[in-house]
């Protein structure tokens, strides 16, 4: 009966050495060695070079739509209107607009109770932070000439 066990144990070692030269044996030489081993890295970089290529194809896709932007938008607007408030803070602020954002974007709708929002506090110091924004490039022409709108009340 041991014998028979030794046998059992040798052949599934056999199957499992084969089938570890098989997969593991990338240049066909019947071993697994170091050059196996430069083998898989170089795919594996290849692979990860694929990657953050095809994220930043996707991200740039994202920018570009509608939604990214209005994204974006309602997070600067968000945190430019919340740095004055400090139980709020720009993270916060900015977390709640781009959720307005989207959600403007994916509805159609305005998040609004029917009233008009509540002019700033300083409608100088704002248009000065938009003005900050639309050099920085985070503001477009576009979208800096609608908050000053939005600002001034017209």
């Amino acid at each position: 009966m041991l014998e028979k066990l030794k046998q059992v144990g040798n052949a599934a070692k056999d199957v499992v050495t084969k089938t570890a030269i098989h997969l593991g044996d990338l240049n066909g030489d019947g071993k697994v060695d170091e050059e196996d081993a430069r083998i898989a890295s170089e795919w594996a970089k290849q692979q990860a070079v694929a990657l953050g290529n095809e994220a930043a194809r996707i991200g740039k896709e994202v920018a570009r739509s509608e939604l990214g932007k209005d994204v974006t938008t309602g997070a600067v607007v968000g945190a430019a209107i919340a740095i004055p408030i400090p139980v709020i803070g720009p993270v916060a602020g900015a977390a709640i607009g781009a959720t307005i954002g989207a959600y403007r974007n994916l509805t159609g709708k305005s998040i609004s109770s029917g009233s008009t929002p509540p002019k700033s506090q300083d409608p100088h110091a704002e248009l000065l932070k938009l003005q900050d924004l639309r050099e920085r490039g985070i503001l477009t022409e576009e979208e800096f000439q609608r908050e000053k709108k939005r600002v001034l009340g017209n």
